[in-house]
């Protein structure tokens, strides 16, 4: 994972996932038909696609036994490893490399491509923080920002509430592979002695304080990624 970008391939493509599964369990009747269960992962896109392969399982397909088991990155995959989770909806690889290549390399899972081939994730300041936006009357506050080796000089414009001595960077939350990466490199980068390492209680969270900021105008610093 670089600053600005890094790709994503997901464990399994929506319709791929239904025929693969469906095919696997043809000629069982219902009644002798086990429960297939989904990694569901504490973010919307990968619970999103979650439900659009069992909506094409039930909807397309007569199957209903569906489960989901909810749980942090890296316990679900290998769940999936195990057996105990059968369809892993979206894996952002870079950011568990190594199980990945390990599970891959011992036949243990799948990959049938990549759900979605417009993501990004990485770290974000608002533009209009860097460019201005003369729509909304706000005038550019680090108009020299080009760099996460920048933001040391900038640090006051992102001040912590609760230690008003440094900047805050808005982490990820607990059990997400991305939070670990992140406060790694807030040390790597040489930023932890100018920011704090504020790390989000849930999804909801993290994203309604990136809208609320940028709603406000205000600056922001921390974590995110897309489409989500």
């Amino acid at each position: 994972m670089t600053i600005t970008r890094t790709m994503l391939r997901a464990a399994t493509l929506a319709v791929a996932a239904a025929l693969v599964l469906t095919t696997a369990l043809a000629g069982c009747s219902p009644a002798a038909r086990e429960a297939i269960v989904f990694a569901d992962v504490s973010w919307d896109s990968a619970q999103v696609n979650n439900r659009i392969a069992a909506f094409i399982l039930t909807h397309g397909y007569g199957y209903d036994n569906i489960e989901y088991i909810p749980g942090d990155t890296i316990p679900l995959f290998q769940g999936l490893r195990r057996g105990d989770v059968d369809v892993n909806m979206e894996v952002w690889v870079e950011n568990q490399q190594d199980a990945w290549d390990e599970a891959i390399a011992a036949g243990d899972v799948i990959d049938l491509g990549n759900n979605f081939g417009d993501n990004w994730q990485g770290w974000l300041v608002p533009r209009y923080m860097v460019e201005g936006d003369a729509s909304r009357g706000i005038a550019a506050t680090a108009p020299e920002l080009r760099s996460v080796f920048d933001m040391p000089k900038y640090w006051e414009l992102f001040k912590d509430p609760e230690d008003k001595a440094k900047g805050r960077f808005i982490n990820s939350t607990p059990g997400w592979e991305c939070t670990e990466d992140n406060s790694r490199k807030l040390t790597t980068y040489g930023l932890d002695g100018t920011y704090t390492d504020f790390i989000t209680g849930s999804d909801a969270a993290l994203s309604g304080s990136l809208a609320a900021a940028y709603a406000r105008g205000e600056s922001w610093f921390g974590y995110y990624w897309a489409p989500t």
